[in-house]
């Protein structure tokens, strides 16, 4: 493809003369290859317009930056690099996703959930459809490993390629704010937009919850989202409602898809739904609080998709688990061991306040807190597992480039419960599971269906379903 093709709908100042043929894109050196269109992101730690050079060495017919370079090679000089590789990705991968109907799902807590509930409506309802999110890339019956919750555009755009080529009809995508604030989803106007909730994570990189809050607000506009579905429960939720055609669901509060007569058992969960003036009795084998407003997300974003009463209803009582969401074992002498991905104050929250609610022992949870990230929700994460834990065994969580140590020192200063440090999260898992018994629960949190421990710049393959089902000696 052509550069000038690849430049439709971007404005910029071309330094240099030609209309060179491109045949790869990237933001990563790494990734350069002969015929390449490099473009020179700004990141947290690394700025690319420091290695162009490279880029050029590895044979980048132009650069996109954001000031002029001391090169021959075709400078496009733009106000905002990020904005224009998203641009530049959709059309490079022939404008894909404008081919099939996409699902945004935006919210701190409860993204995954209710994009496989989604899913599974939506296949029971006939449609083709593929998944994007924190457990990886779904379609056609396979899974492929993903590097982000949103991938970065290039990756992104090559994705919608694939799945409009083995004919998918709907995309449902985990959007993280990370993704809202860096542009990835500029030109990609999602059908239905989806709020679950919002509560304290990533101030690392926002700073301050208003900054947060107004990011995922901001995604919320007729630049990305045709219509909303909101939780009504939610106070930035009731917000979004009023920015653009929405529908609601909740519990508490007044909604078009409103939850009455809620009944929370151990291994399952069922309600009375009033569906946009239907009334009917939901099953769920998705136990929690939490998994009512996942449900009714997914419900009432499917009815908004024209998918009628009967088949939602079939849809999420199949649904039996959603990896590394509640995902339980019991062990042979009746002790239950849940793994969950709560890696917020509130998700810990929301499922320890179920596990302790269903265990008739005692509940012990082993989780740790990630390096290099929001140090403010430590303290916090720490009193949420102290409001619940008979013991807890502090771990390792994707201790990045910190101290695993002082990472637990960290958490350590605010838990109040009985608690044995372990950094070895297998260890921590081993340990746990020697002091429990039968009536007991263990709550392994934070990383759920995570398939690496990240330390030092490296992930090591690890998993905590699998180290459970190691020591449990289960398949």
């Amino acid at each position: 493809m052509y550069l000038q093709q690849i430049l439709n709908g971007v404005s910029y100042n071309a330094v240099g003369e030609g209309n060179p043929e491109v045949t790869s894109l990237a933001c990563d050196t790494s990734a350069v290859k002969p015929g390449c269109l490099f473009f020179c992101v700004k990141g947290l730690h690394y700025d690319g317009h420091n290695f162009f050079r490279k880029a050029i060495g590895d044979g980048a017919v132009a650069i996109v930056c954001e000031h002029p370079l001391e090169t021959q090679v075709l400078q496009l000089v733009v106000e905002d690099v990020r904005a224009v590789m998203s641009i530049a990705a959709k059309n490079f991968f022939g404008r894909c996703v404008d081919k099939m109907k996409v699902v945004s799902i935006v919210g701190t807590n409860g993204k995954t959930s209710t994009s496989y509930v989604l899913e599974a409506i939506l296949t029971k309802a006939g449609f083709k459809t593929a998944v994007i999110g924190t457990n990886g890339v779904f379609f056609n019956g396979q899974k492929y490993p993903g590097t982000l919750t949103t991938p970065d555009p290039i990756e992104l755009h090559g994705w919608f390629r694939q799945m409009y080529l083995n004919k998918i009809d709907i995309v449902i995508m985990e959007v993280s704010a990370h993704a809202i604030a860096l542009r990835k989803m500029l030109g990609i106007v999602s059908e239905v937009g989806i709020f679950t909730n919002f509560s304290q994570d990533h101030l690392d990189f926002f700073h301050t919850m208003d900054n947060y809050r107004a990011v995922k607000k901001s995604f919320f506009s007729p630049l990305f989202v045709k219509n909303a579905v909101t939780n009504a429960d939610d106070e930035l939720g009731r917000e979004i409602a009023g920015l653009i055609p929405s529908a609601t669901y909740g519990i508490t509060n007044n909604a078009d898809v409103q939850a009455k007569d809620v009944h929370l058992c151990k291994e399952q969960s069922n309600y009375k739904v009033e569906f946009f003036g239907q009334t009917a009795i939901v099953k769920t084998h998705l136990a929690g609080i939490f998994n009512i407003y996942n449900t009714l997300a997914a419900a009432t974003c499917a009815s908004v998709m024209g998918v009628d009463i009967d088949t939602v209803l079939s849809a999420i009582e199949d649904v039996r688990c959603v990896a590394g969401r509640n995902e339980t074992i019991v062990r042979s002498d009746g002790a239950r061991i849940v793994v969950d991905f709560a890696h917020t104050p509130d998700g810990i929250h929301n499922i320890l306040s179920f596990l302790k609610r269903t265990t008739e022992g005692k509940l012990i949870v082993v989780f740790g807190c990630g390096g290099n990230r929001d140090k403010f929700k430590r303290p916090l994460m720490a009193q949420a597992v102290s409001g619940y834990a008979d013991f807890a065994v502090l771990t390792n969580d994707n201790p990045r480039y910190e101290d695993p140590k002082l990472i637990a020192r960290d958490v350590s200063e605010a838990l109040t419960c009985k608690y044995k440090v372990i950094l070895n999260r297998s260890q921590a898992t081993e340990y746990a599971l020697s002091v429990a018994t039968g009536c007991d629960t263990v709550a392994i949190l934070g990383k759920g269906a995570e398939e690496y421990q990240e330390i030092r710049g490296r992930k090591f393959p690890y998993s905590d379903v699998e180290v459970v089902r190691k020591l449990l000696r289960v398949e």
